[in-house]
């Protein structure tokens, strides 16, 4: 068991439950959508529990003599996620969101050390099909169109 995994998925899963909790207190206007003001807010809230479940599961079934890194690796991995989070912004526009998202979540994976094949490429093809009927049909929030899908 990695106690440090265990402790921030535990912080953050208080976080999580806080954050859904002040969510049910933004006011609702007779002018919103089917969504309303809470629907994105309350996603992320959602979204949050599930990676703390995650993490929580995960630290329990690591062995307790895990690779623990050091400060120096926690700073390149975080600035190497963060190159990946500024080439997403920068690609969005032009690529479309479907596409920088999907390449979002291939390159994380990636970098988080998995493989790249058919598999990999299929949960990121999938994932972007997913956030973009998600956000875009769904929710009806505008994101970056780029060249593909095409505008009809």
């Amino acid at each position: 068991m990695r106690r440090a995994d265990l402790a921030l998925g535990g912080a953050t899963l208080v976080v999580s439950v806080a954050y859904y909790q002040m969510t049910t207190s933004v006011p609702v206007s007779q002018l919103a959508d089917a969504i309303g003001p809470q629907g994105l807010p309350k996603a992320y809230a959602l979204i949050l529990t599930a990676l703390s479940l995650i993490l929580i599961i995960t630290a329990l079934k690591a062995p307790s003599g895990s690779h623990i890194p050091t400060d120096r690796t926690r700073s390149l991995r975080a600035l190497g996620m963060l190159a990946i989070g500024v080439a997403y912004v920068v690609l969005a526009p032009w690529l479309g969101y479907l596409l920088a998202i999907s390449g979002l979540i291939l390159a994380t994976t990636y970098y988080q050390g998995g493989t790249v094949g058919r598999q990999a490429a299929l949960v990121a093809a999938g994932g972007g099909v997913f956030f973009w009927l998600l956000f875009v049909v769904l929710m009806g929030i505008p994101q970056p169109p780029g060249f593909f899908p095409p505008q009809w």
